[in-house]
């Protein structure tokens, strides 16, 4: 059942090839989230939703207001707010969150009217992906995976910080506001290695992760055995002693609750690098 669910899970978890550099563009998950407009000195906030549409809250709810799309460097969107039809149209610098651009008014004949900068409320929080496919795979060791993770669960929406540790162990790392602590086993694994839960021996290197959470020590989360398999999809550079390491910075996957018994794969996650500063 195991060597299944492992040889299932890679053709679930839909991902693009690992980068050693970040040399590709964004992908469109990546700009999911709330924006700060910047237009005439003027700031408004607008919630950029995954299908593409644009909200905007008010007293009571929020109201639909536009439409967006991205294509590589390019951010383009729509709104009509209070009967004035607006198109933006707007370049991403570097391969960041940072977009400028300009704006024109009219829905037929838009003529320039002004420009415009946005930025993400909380920038920490996207799910940043990039999209490559010229990059072959890199098979990773322990050391280019230690360290602390924000890992969400995209069904729950529910955030946490873990830390990753040399011995195959791993912990959440509780804010001032939060008790309870998770904490369990991890370890890589590819296409060949079979999964076992049981033991956190080191393995070769590997491009596939997992994470387990066993219910009877953590009793607040879940009431079933719960395992994270993900794939790593993006690495990193950071420089140690003026030394360039690579590591890895980007992992999506699936969450599987009862892997001993009767597997369920229903959520997703992601996790990314966290930085104290």
């Amino acid at each position: 059942m195991k060597w299944f669910l492992s040889f299932l899970l890679f053709n679930v978890i839909k991902n693009k090839n690992v980068k050693k550099t970040i040399t590709s563009h964004l992908n469109k998950e990546s700009f999911v989230g709330s924006w700060v407009i910047n237009e005439n000195n003027k700031n408004q906030i607008l919630h950029f939703k995954p299908q593409g549409v644009i909200y905007k809250s008010g007293k009571k709810k929020s109201n639909y207001i536009g439409y967006w799309h991205t294509n590589e460097n390019i951010f383009n969107f729509n709104l009509r707010d209070n009967n004035i039809e607006k198109k933006y149209y707007g370049k991403i610098y570097n391969n960041t969150l940072n977009i400028s651009g300009h704006v024109c008014e009219g829905m037929f004949s838009p003529y320039f009217v002004s420009n415009f900068t946005m930025r993400p409320v909380f920038e920490q929080f996207h799910n940043i992906t990039f999209v490559n496919n010229s990059d072959k795979f890199v098979y990773l060791n322990h050391n280019n995976v230690t360290g602390k993770w924000l890992l969400e669960n995209t069904h729950t929406n529910k955030i946490y910080i873990l830390e990753l540790h040399l011995n195959n162990t791993w912990n959440s790392i509780n804010f001032d506001y939060t008790y309870n602590k998770l904490s369990g086993k991890w370890n890589l694994f590819n296409e060949t290695t079979q999964i076992n839960t049981n033991s956190a021996i080191k393995s070769n290197n590997g491009k596939y992760i997992w994470l387990d959470i066993n219910k009877t020590k953590n009793q607040s989360y879940v009431i079933y055995d719960i395992i994270f398999l993900g794939k790593i999809i993006q690495l990193g550079n950071v420089y140690c002693n003026k030394k360039k390491v690579i590591i890895s910075s980007k992992i999506n996957g699936s969450v599987v609750y009862g892997f001993d018994m009767e597997p369920e794969i229903s959520e997703k996650f992601y996790m990314k690098r966290w930085f104290n500063n």
